[in-house]
């Protein structure tokens, strides 16, 4: 069971600046998860807390990164992470340890010395087992990890994102969801055990898969009218990677749309020439047709006026919070599981709901309601997703009847969000009214969206035991 909080950050980043793909983005991002723990008015455990893959591996709180001593704990703690909530045999990690194979008489015990020292450093930490824990499960050990606490499932949640939206005709609210996720990467991934000569194949899996939400971004840019803006970047990737054939197609569309049909040739030539050294191949279809549309200049290659390419999209600019309901949305649909968030409200505290400038007020629950807004009027403009609106009753009653009617109408191909707003007036069974019907939805693609004036352990004892997969977003 996962049961996370996330405090709300900056309503805004920076607008249309290109994540670089050099060792350190120039980008920022929203700062990472604040976990939510232990009673209101005191210092939280495991507050601001991050795994971090995507670069230098660290694990930060609130109070800085955590020590990590010797190449040993920071390998296998690598591993783990590429391999979070999944169990790792003991003999992958004597692999990790031992590349040569030439495991000394020790190797176990230094093996199991090493996940006592990483254990150690989770609890110096001060992390709640709900955040992350490092449990023996045979054969080997598991890294449990609240999947908002690890930047390579950020990542992964928000690219996808921008990928569904990118197919969906919807290049601007691709571009904001790949930015955000490209923002994450400080390095490549496991940057220091690269340097000491670590070569997984599965970090060379994430290193592409950035490259790949790069060209995703890429192409987005190029539909939102930005080619100038995309040029240098798509650079930089081909003189990395000369064979990658997407990037270069990019690349030449680029060029052509900001008046360098020259260059644009060039860069199917060098192409050519570097598939056919390495592979003895030549370009596929798709970058030969365009190399035969901007020899004939076709029109068809400049996008399109009165919009730049761009889809007539109002929204504002990204929204952390909003980015990660949509991600959460995502992992529903493609995970097949459904999760509970809340919007969490307020300063919390003990004041009634509704005294003037007490906790509750509609000035307290404001950017919850506004973030709320924006989110299902999203969800409806999409016309993809079902949102239904329950009621709570002050005894919950009416919460439990509406959840399981709304459940009744749920089906496996189309995803589900359920809304109940203001729970914090509801005295009754709610942890038990929403972990009944989390539990009964099985595989249906089903997002409980709550809103309270604070986070659901502080108003309901037992929230977490009761309910699975549940997350808090401070608003």
């Amino acid at each position: 069971m996962i049961n996370q909080t996330i405090a709300r950050t900056s309503s805004h980043t920076s607008p249309t600046h290109l994540p670089r793909p050099a060792a350190q983005s120039a980008l920022r991002t929203p700062g990472p998860p604040r976990l939510r723990s232990g009673p209101p008015g005191e210092p939280r455990p495991g507050a601001d807390v991050s795994f971090r893959l995507l670069g230098p591996l660290e694990i930060v709180t609130a109070a800085g990164p955590l020590p990590l001593r010797g190449m040993n704990q920071r390998a296998v703690l690598a591993f783990l992470m590429l391999h979070a909530n999944q169990v790792v045999a003991t003999s992958d990690l004597m692999q990790v340890l031992w590349p040569d194979g030439e495991t000394p008489a020790t190797a176990r015990k230094v093996l199991q010395n090493t996940v006592s020292a990483l254990r150690g450093v989770l609890v110096r930490g001060d992390i709640p087992a709900h955040v992350a824990s490092l449990v023996s499960q045979a054969p080997g050990y598991m890294l449990r990890l609240a999947p908002e606490a690890l930047d390579l499932a950020r990542f992964r949640l928000l690219a996808d994102q921008g990928r569904r939206a990118l197919a969906a005709g919807q290049p601007e609210s691709a571009a904001r969801s790949l930015r955000a996720a490209l923002g994450m990467w400080r390095g490549r991934a496991a940057q220091e055990l690269v340097e000491s000569g670590v070569e997984w194949p599965q970090l060379g899996v994430v290193d592409s898969a950035r490259t790949a939400a790069l060209e995703d971004y890429c192409d987005a840019e190029l539909r939102n009218g930005r080619h100038d803006e995309t040029i240098g970047c798509l650079e930089t990737v081909t003189a990395a990677e000369p064979s990658r054939e997407r990037a270069c197609h990019l690349l030449m569309l680029a060029l052509y749309r900001a008046g360098r049909q020259t260059e644009a040739l060039r860069a199917y030539e060098r192409l050519q020439q570097q598939l056919s050294e390495d592979f003895g191949v030549h370009p596929g279809r798709e970058v030969r047709e365009l190399h035969q549309a901007i020899i004939d200049q076709d029109p068809a290659l400049l996008p399109s006026e009165g919009t730049d390419g761009r889809d007539l999209d109002f929204s504002a600019p990204s929204d952390p919070e909003l980015d990660l309901l949509f991600a959460l949305l995502t992992l529903v649909q493609r995970r097949r599981r459904p999760h509970v968030v809340t919007l969490a409200g307020g300063t919390g505290g003990t004041g009634v709901a509704g005294d003037p400038g007490g906790p509750g007020t509609a000035a307290d629950t404001g950017g919850q309601s506004r973030l709320l807004a924006e989110y299902t009027a999203g969800l409806r403009r999409d016309g993809q997703v079902t949102v239904w609106h329950v009621r709570t009753g002050p005894d919950g009653a009416a919460l439990g009847d509406d959840l399981r009617a709304a459940l009744r109408r749920a089906t496996p191909d189309r995803p589900l969000v359920v809304v109940a707003e203001n729970l914090h007036h509801v005295r009754g069974a709610v942890p038990e009214c929403v972990g009944e019907v989390v539990r009964a939805a099985g595989r249906t693609p089903l997002l409980v969206v709550l809103t309270a004036r604070t986070a659901p352990e502080e108003l309901w004892p037992g929230w977490g035991a009761a309910v699975p997969w549940s997350t808090t977003v401070v608003v």
